[in-house]
């Protein structure tokens, strides 16, 4: 579907890394917060992700999560001049449901004039085992932006690349990777992706395969 005659950038849908086999969610709105479009995978986990007071009244509102990256999409947009400058606006979120975890990416369509005719995309992505689970994010008390900094560091991403992709300067995460070490009682990235990887915190043992492979060593 092209909400008002125009098409999803394919562009954005890849940058979220996200297998063609897997359910994406698309999600469209105006500037003015109008919803323009939504497929069926975004209802399912907004579904999800609303509350389980509004699920049992049968609303239909957009939960809480996707508004604010909206919200933070148009203050964004705001310090836009050209519709070149929309290109680098990127905001990311990490929810959790029941039994998911689920990657919010917003993205800005430029139009002109870009406050009056530019569009938002939200792209939800189910993300894989390898990320934070929520018992981690309630163990340690992490904040959403850790918890972020943590989900890239998982999946391989470099101290500049992670920057790159939340928009924080290099200095920044590795202040965030200070403070989630202190919070985690580890020193070294590998000490940290262990505690994070393996579930069993609290009597030190290594869940799954991972018994046979024998503990990871900090380096």
């Amino acid at each position: 579907m092209k909400p008002n005659g125009r098409c999803f950038p394919p562009a954005a849908v890849r940058q979220t890394g996200a297998s063609q086999n897997k359910a994406i969610g698309l999600v469209v709105f105006n500037t003015t917060g109008q919803l323009l479009f939504m497929n069926q995978e975004a209802q399912l986990y907004i579904k999800q992700l609303q509350s389980k007071k509004t699920r049992e009244n049968g609303s239909a509102l957009i939960s809480a999560d996707v508004l604010a990256v909206v919200r933070e999409l148009l203050d964004r947009l705001t310090g836009c001049d050209h519709p070149k400058d929309c290109e680098t606006i990127q905001v990311e979120r990490l929810c959790f449901t029941a039994d998911q975890k689920l990657l919010l990416h917003g993205f800005c369509i430029p139009g002109f004039p870009l406050l009056e005719k530019s569009q938002l995309l939200i792209v939800i992505d189910k993300l894989n085992q390898n990320c934070p689970d929520i018992n981690i994010q309630q163990q340690y008390h992490l904040t959403e932006r850790e918890q972020m900094v943590i989900m890239y560091l998982m999946l391989g991403f470099t101290n500049k690349e992670i920057a790159n992709r939340i928009n924080l300067s290099e200095y920044t995460v590795k202040e965030h990777l200070k403070r989630i070490m202190q919070k985690t009682k580890t020193n070294t990235r590998t000490g940290l992706l262990s505690r994070l990887i393996f579930q069993n915190i609290q009597d030190g043992s290594l869940l799954g395969s991972s018994l046979k492979e024998g503990p990871m060593t900090e380096s």
